[in-house]
C-alpha cells in the first residue's frame, strides 16, 4: 500500500489484513516503492493518488510490472494512465473514488480479477463500445 503515514493508514492497513488474512506492506514515498518491489512480488498495490511522488510510482511500478494489479484510490478526475484503452489493454489497474469506505476497498481487493474499472472513460478518454 502507497500512502501517507499515519494512524488512517494503520488502520486500512489493519482492517485489510485481518478481512483477507494477508500481509501488508506499507510505503510512504518513492524510494520504498522501488525497495519493496525490489524485494517482494505483490499479488496487488494499493496507491493512494494523493501522495507526494504518486505519478513517479506509478511509472515505476508500470515500467518493473506492466500487468502489476494496481488498485488507485483517487479523488482526482484522472487516472495514473493516461488513457482508459491502454490501461484496459496493456496494464492491470483500477480505480475507486476517494473518499470511499474500507468496505469498497476490501470488496475491489477480493474482487480485483473479476471487475471492469467502473470509471472507464469517464475524465481520462472516451470508451471504445464492447462488441
Amino acid at each position: 500500500m502507497i500512502d501517507h503515514s499515519g494512524l488512517q493508514v494503520q488502520t486500512r492497513k489493519m482492517f485489510i489484513e485481518n478481512a483477507i488474512e494477508c500481509i501488508v506492506d506499507v510505503a510512504i514515498n518513492h524510494e520504498e516503492v522501488e525497495k519493496f518491489l525490489q524485494n517482494s512480488a505483490y499479488n496487488l498495490v494499493i496507491l493512494d493518488h494523493a501522495t507526494e511522488n504518486c505519478q513517479q510510482s506509478a511509472q515505476y511500478i508500470i515500467e518493473y510490472n506492466p500487468m502489476q494489479a494496481i488498485l488507485v484510490v483517487s479523488s482526482a478526475p484522472n487516472c495514473i494512465i493516461s488513457s482508459c484503452e491502454k490501461c484496459v489493454n496493456e496494464h492491470n489497474a483500477k480505480r475507486l473514488s476517494n473518499p470511499t469506505s474500507i468496505n469498497n476497498i476490501l470488496r475491489l481487493i477480493r474482487e480485483f480479477k473479476d471487475v471492469f474499472c467502473n470509471h472507464y472513460g469517464e475524465m481520462t478518454s472516451t470508451p471504445t463500445p464492447v462488441n
